[in-house]
């Protein structure tokens, strides 16, 4: 190993480690919090088959991901640390006659959502060099879907049980910045919906959409790009049912 860069800790602190290139150095990232005596979630030593470590350039700063942790330059989290989660597809706005490239775009980080620890990545076909050979063709979309993999299979899980057991427990959480699940049902800025008018949760044009029972019109979205918006549709489907 000659590459400095942050590395999973040797010491099994549950952070990276810095490697200087020729040493291990004394910092950590993300640094445990002070007032915390509860040691973050470890992240799976081993992920599924399907998640593969993702490895690619994208704007002229490297990306790599893997079971333990996603850096994308000098930005990295473990995924055990990790306590949100956002991706989506964009268009910027552009001229009619040259449409702009979509951006496929990742964000993980730590509470707060404003301030806290983040790494986010904006990734488009002419910035992203994929560094796997498999991922060559249709660059950043390729290179987005399988740090979304990781995501899934590394964090959200953990995600989705955590939340589960605490609505399980009495709780209510604030979900994606606007919904509110509760042992009731689930609560929106002007909506109310209890389990037994809850069918699930769909992701469909970069909303979140939950679906009504009676089969009418969904009535209730949270938009896709807030934070722990992809998680609802496993949320739903973890408490729908015993809680109906």
């Amino acid at each position: 190993m000659s590459q400095p860069g942050w590395y999973p800790d040797p010491k099994g602190s549950g952070s990276l480690r810095w490697w200087n290139g020729q040493h291990w150095t004394e910092n950590l990232n993300p640094e445990p919090p002070a007032a915390s005596r509860r040691p973050p979630a470890e992240a799976p030593l081993h992920a599924p088959p399907y998640a593969r470590a993702v490895d690619a350039t994208v704007r002229g700063v490297l990306l790599h991901a893997d079971e333990r942790a996603v850096t994308y330059g000098g930005a990295s989290l473990p995924w055990g640390h990790v306590e949100w989660v956002a991706y989506w597809a964009a268009t910027p706005p552009g001229e009619r006659k040259r449409p702009p490239p979509v951006q496929w775009i990742f964000q993980a980080g730590r509470h707060p959502f404003h301030g806290g620890p983040r790494v986010e990545v904006v990734l488009d076909d002419l910035t992203v060099t994929a560094n796997d050979p498999a991922a060559a063709g249709g660059r950043a979309e390729a290179v987005w879907r399988e740090l979304v993999e990781l995501c899934r299979a590394c964090a959200e899980r953990r995600l989705v049980d955590e939340l589960v057991r605490s609505v399980r427990g009495g709780g209510s959480v604030d979900v994606a910045q606007g919904l509110t699940v509760h042992p009731g049902g689930v609560r929106g800025e002007r909506v109310s919906l209890s389990w037994s008018a809850i069918s699930g949760a769909v992701l469909e044009n970069g909303r979140v959409w939950i679906r009504q029972s009676n089969g009418t019109a969904p009535i209730l979205y949270v938009p896709q790009q807030n934070p722990n918006a992809v998680l609802i549709p496993a949320l739903l489907a973890g408490l729908g049912g015993p809680l109906r």
